[in-house]
């Protein structure tokens, strides 16, 4: 049993003073006390003011005594459990024969004197283990994880799992090398519903669906441009066969020599101005931007299988409205109800893709997914002025609705539901502790179920607001001004490349049309060649050098694409305006630099923004997505006009300024990226 007076010895001296413990002289109680309340008098010796002074410097404050006659009282309740249960509540853990044994408990109470003596406490008992994962542990990373998650993980794993030698880890510039290995982010779990766990040949075959599906929306918009001639001739009324008829003008030799294609084509007859027949081409393009807003978010409420079946019938039945169309503005209508649903699918490609590859992967996985759209581009674009000439038009739709029908089969029943749950440390590489859990074993029936997931309105109502805001992060809105010029460039080419060839002296026979659309096919091959695998093997060669993937060596990989797209646009209205000079292979070159411009630009940047905010994946990728098309659609909706009255070479020239506009902010976002992304990130998350 412990006596008082050893307890009592482990209060501070002046806690002892100024309670009047027995260890303090009568003395310095009575200085302490007078010095405290200023009762020294005036004939008081030199002697006794400094001792009053020096004792109200260095006394305690009250708010401090108080403190210290707490911790007296907790000592002297300690001395009672020490007498009466010490051996049942503490000696079991603690079984100490003097004060310096006394642990972690009585320590804190020792006098200075007895800190002299060198002992180390015993270590601490272990952390409890962590309660099963629940619903509120674990996101949907396509929405975001919460920020409040982070310590939870942080000390989970920092416990329980030897890749984690640090529990702070930060998502935006995470680890993918330690010690010369390669390190999965995101982490893949145990469970083989995992789409990240989805075998090679699963994921390649519905990724190829999918591309091909989404090269609707583009093919739509450029083959369009291909043909928006006859449509002018289809709305003037003066030609009861419109294909046929361009098709004897430029066999009779096309437009004359010297004379701006478009002027010729605009207020034909009593038909719509070109204005009014190239929205045909642009308003989709306001179309898509608006519906990716509200339907995309859905896809993070309902899944994105079910959003992606649901546009996919949309786009065919816009299709098939648009081939059945006997008026302009019938026609219009269904090319903005295809754009709806087509443009949709093509926003989620990079939103799927990032739900099933890890991070080293993903340049080159979203790259070869546009790239793969060239072909569709490529194999409708061939045989549309076939089709329009022995056919019509009105069949161009058919058979892209038919087309589309083949590969929504192939998407129902190779890709699967995607929207998986990860928690910030998953997302940095570090794997949860699954090994004890038996999850269930992935079924084809679950596979092909259209609503595999539960609905969380919540959640699509915060990734829409998450999407309005996050367009303001800085890195957010450069991508997405950037993507705007430079989709708006190549619509505004593919818009107007065809006058430019049935004209002297190009004079291009109208059933060879399609083959211009070859500047597309290389410009898309090249880039799943180069752009992809380039882009991957920069960015894991640094982060090899530097053990961290950090977001801006994205940014290096932007360089050659936006050169090209700034020489092709160049060269283009310089070809435009002076074919003369230019011979149509240059012509053909530039398009080619374009569409190569727009396909890398498209996917390094949402690789870019995908590894600045991986906790704000979805509505970063929404926002890009979104306003990229709005912006495209104001540069884009009246590129007919600027051809009309600036010409191919003032027109394009508009293009060239804006691009080399944002091109100034690159090194600007390359220097200060780390630090927006560690205030706006943080700050938001």
């Amino acid at each position: 049993m412990y006596s008082r007076n050893i307890i009592s010895s482990s209060v501070p001296t002046w806690v002892q003073r100024e309670r009047g413990s027995p260890n303090s002289s009568s003395r310095e109680m009575v200085n302490s006390t007078r010095a405290q309340r200023g009762s020294l008098s005036n004939g008081s010796s030199e002697k006794e003011l400094g001792i009053a002074a020096w004792t109200q410097r260095n006394s305690p404050s009250s708010s401090t005594r108080e403190l210290g006659w707490r911790m007296e009282g907790f000592a002297a309740q300690l001395e009672t459990a020490f007498d009466t249960h010490a051996e049942e509540h503490i000696g079991q853990l603690y079984r100490p024969s003097s004060l310096e044994e006394k642990g972690p408990i009585l320590s804190h109470f020792k006098r200075e004197s007895d800190l002299t003596t060198n002992t180390t406490p015993p270590p601490p008992p272990p952390p409890p283990p962590r309660p099963p994962r629940s619903n509120d542990d674990v996101f949907d990373f396509g929405q975001g994880c919460r920020a409040d998650d982070e310590e939870q993980d942080n000390h989970h794993n920092s416990n329980n799992n030897n890749n984690a030698n640090n529990s702070n880890f930060d998502t935006d510039e995470f680890q993918i090398y330690r010690d010369g290995s390669l390190i999965l982010v995101p982490a893949p779990t145990n469970d083989p519903r995992d789409p990240i766990n989805l075998p090679m040949v699963r994921k390649v075959v519905a990724i190829f669906f999918l591309s091909f599906f989404g090269a609707l929306a583009a093919s739509a918009e450029i083959i369009l441009g291909a043909v928006l001639p006859v449509f002018a001739l289809e709305y003037s009324g003066l030609f009861p066969d419109p294909g046929r008829s361009l098709r004897d003008l430029i066999n009779a030799g096309g437009f004359p020599q010297g004379e701006n294609p478009l002027k010729l084509l605009d207020h034909l007859g009593s038909g719509p101005s070109v204005f009014a027949i190239y929205m045909l081409a642009s308003a989709p393009l306001l179309i898509i931007g608006l519906s990716n807003l509200f339907l995309v978010p859905m896809a993070i409420s309902c899944g994105r299988r079910p959003v992606l079946l649901a546009t996919s019938l949309i786009a065919i039945a816009g299709a098939v409205w648009a081939g059945a169309s006997k008026s302009f503005e019938s026609h219009l209508a269904a090319r903005c109800v295809q754009a709806i649903g087509a443009g949709t699918v093509e926003s989620l490609i990079p939103f799927i893709i990032q739900d099933m590859v890890h991070v080293h992967q993903r340049n080159t996985w979203i790259s070869a997914a546009f790239a793969a759209q060239g072909v569709i581009i490529i194999g409708i674009g061939f045989s549309t002025p076939t089709i329009i000439t022995e056919l019509s038009w009105h069949y161009v739709y058919f058979i892209t609705a038919a087309a589309a029908g083949l590969f929504l089969i192939g998407i129902f029943f190779s890709l699967p539901e995607t929207r998986w749950e990860r928690t910030r440390a998953e997302m940095a590489g570090i794997p949860r502790d699954d090994s004890h859990i038996k999850y269930k074993p992935r079924s084809y029936k679950d596979d092909i179920n259209p609503f595999p997931v539960d609905i969380n309105w919540k959640a699509g109502v915060t990734a829409f607001l998450d999407t309005m805001r996050t367009f303001f992060y800085p890195q957010v809105f450069f991508v997405t001004m950037l993507n705007s010029v430079v989709i708006s460039v190549t619509f505004a080419a593919g818009l107007t490349a065809t006058p430019v060839l049935i004209s002297k002296p190009y004079s291009w026979p109208f059933e060879r049309i399609g083959f211009s659309l070859t500047a597309v096919l290389i410009g898309a091959i090249v880039v799943a060649l180069v752009q992809g695998p380039l882009g991957d093997n920069l960015a894991n060669f640094m982060a090899k050098r530097t053990g961290r993937r950090t977001p801006e060596n994205q940014l290096i990989n932007l360089v050659l694409p936006i050169t090209l797209a700034l020489i092709g646009s160049l060269l283009f209205g310089l070809a435009g305006q002076h074919p003369e000079t230019y011979g149509w292979p240059v012509f053909l070159a530039s398009f080619a630099f374009i569409a190569y411009g727009f396909l890398g630009t498209s996917s390094t940047s949402s690789v870019y923004v995908l590894e600045c905010y991986p906790h704000l994946a979805g509505p970063a990728l929404v926002s890009i997505a979104s306003f990229r098309f709005i912006f495209a659609f104001l540069l884009t909706f009246d590129a007919s006009n600027w051809v009309i009255n600036l010409g191919y070479f003032n027109a394009f020239m508009i293009y060239v300024a804006l691009i080399s506009f944002f091109v100034l902010f690159l090194p600007i976002v390359f220097i200060y990226g780390a630090s927006w992304r560690k205030r706006w990130g943080q700050r938001y998350a």
